[in-house]
C-alpha cells in the first residue's frame, strides 16, 4: 500500500512521490482494464467492488478520464461541512492552544473583553502585540478598518486550487446543471466542485489541511504555492512571512516549514495531488529540515480523535 511505501525510512521525498505517481497512474490504467462493475456509490462516490475485493472512489476530473483514488471509509464523525470542519477545529483540536500558524500570534475565540471596542464578544480576536505583527493594508480601499486584520481564518495549508483546481467542475462550471442557482447564476467554480466531487470535498475539509491564520494573511495569501522568496519585503511587522503578488508565491517561517512539507506528501498520499518537481524537491528539504514537534504530534491525535483518521507520515515520525 502507499501508506507502507511512504512510511519507509529509506526513501527520500522525491523517491516516494515517483513511486506513489507510478502507482497512481497503475491504477488510472486499471479503470480502463478491468471489467465494469455494479453497485452503486455512497455519499463520497465511493463504493465496495465486490468482484476485485476493494472499497474505492471514482472522482471524475474531466469527461473522459476517472480517477480510482483509494480512499478509508468515510467515518461517521467526519465533518458535514466546512462550517462544521472549522467548528471541530476550534473545538476539538485548537480549544487551548490559541496560536495562529504562520506568526505565532496569540488570539481568542470569543473577545469577551471586546477589544476593538464594536460591542462584538463572540468574535475571534487576534493580539498583534503578542508576535508583533503590523498590517498590511490596515484600512481598506473604502476608507474602513480593515476587519481582517484583527480577526482569524480558517486557512488551507495546501489551497484549494492546488487541491481542485483542475476539476472540470472548477473551470467550467456552467456546463454543469447542478452548479446553476434558482436564480440563474452558478456557483463559483470552488462551490461548485465542493457540491458535485465528493473526493474534492472531502480533501477540502480534512482538518490535516487547516490552520488558525490571521485574516489578512490568509487573504493576501490566496491560493498561492510556497517557495523561497529572495530579497522580500517584510510586509507583516515581525512576523515572518512574506508574499510575492509578481510571482503569486508565498514564503513561511522556517518554523513551519516542516509543518507544511508534511501536510503537502499527505494530501499527495491520501487525494493524489500534483505537485511540480521544484515544489516536491523543496518540500523534501522542508520536511528534512524541520522535525516534528510536541505540538505536531497533540495536534495530529486530536485530528484522528475528531474526524475518524490522521495524517499517518505524522504519527509514524512521533512514534518513532
Amino acid at each position: 500500500m502507499i501508506e507502507n511505501v511512504l512510511g519507509t525510512t529509506s526513501l527520500t521525498f522525491r523517491e516516494v512521490i515517483v513511486i506513489y505517481k507510478s502507482v497512481l497512474f497503475t491504477l488510472l490504467l486499471a479503470t480502463f482494464s478491468v471489467q465494469s462493475h455494479s453497485g452503486g456509490t455512497n455519499a463520497e462516490g465511493c463504493h465496495t467492488d465486490k468482484i476485485n475485493n476493494d472499497y474505492h472512489c471514482h472522482n471524475e476530473l474531466n469527461d473522459s478520464v476517472t480517477t480510482r483514488i483509494q480512499l478509508p471509509p468515510l467515518p461517521e464523525n467526519y465533518a458535514t461541512s466546512f462550517s462544521n470542519a472549522k467548528s471541530k477545529a476550534e473545538r476539538d483540536i485548537y480549544y487551548d492552544y490559541n496560536t495562529t500558524f504562520y506568526c505565532q500570534c496569540d488570539f481568542v475565540f470569543d473577545d469577551i473583553n471586546d477589544a476593538d471596542n464594536d460591542g462584538n464578544t463572540h468574535e475571534t480576536m487576534v493580539d498583534d502585540l503578542s508576535c508583533g505583527y503590523t498590517p498590511r493594508n490596515p484600512i481598506t480601499s473604502s476608507g474602513k478598518p480593515n476587519a481582517r486584520v484583527s480577526r482569524i481564518e480558517w486557512e488551507h495549508i495546501m489551497p484549494a486550487y492546488i487541491i481542485g483546481g483542475e476539476l472540470d467542475q472548477w473551470k467550467n462550471q456552467e456546463t454543469y446543471s447542478e452548479c446553476q442557482k434558482p436564480n440563474g447564476k452558478y456557483l463559483t467554480g470552488r462551490d461548485c466542485a465542493y457540491e458535485t466531487v465528493p473526493t474534492f470535498r472531502r480533501a477540502h475539509d480534512d482538518l490535516v489541511n487547516l490552520a488558525p491564520a490571521v485574516g489578512e494573511l490568509n487573504a493576501d495569501r490566496s491560493n498561492f504555492q510556497f517557495s523561497t522568496i529572495t530579497g522580500e519585503t517584510r510586509n507583516y511587522g515581525q512576523c515572518d512571512f512574506e508574499v510575492d503578488f509578481n510571482s503569486d508565491t508565498a514564503e513561511p517561517a522556517e518554523k513551519v516549514r516542516g509543518d507544511i512539507a508534511r501536510v503537502y506528501l499527505y494530501m499527495v498520499q491520501m487525494y493524489g495531488v500534483s505537485l511540480d518537481d521544484d515544489v516536491t524537491q523543496m518540500i523534501q528539504e522542508w520536511n528534512e529540515s524541520d522535525p516534528v514537534d510536541e505540538w505536531e504530534c497533540k495536534r495530529n491525535v486530536r485530528i484522528k480523535k475528531s474526524q475518524g483518521y490522521s495524517n499517518s507520515i505524522v504519527a509514524k515520525l512521533c512514534s518513532e
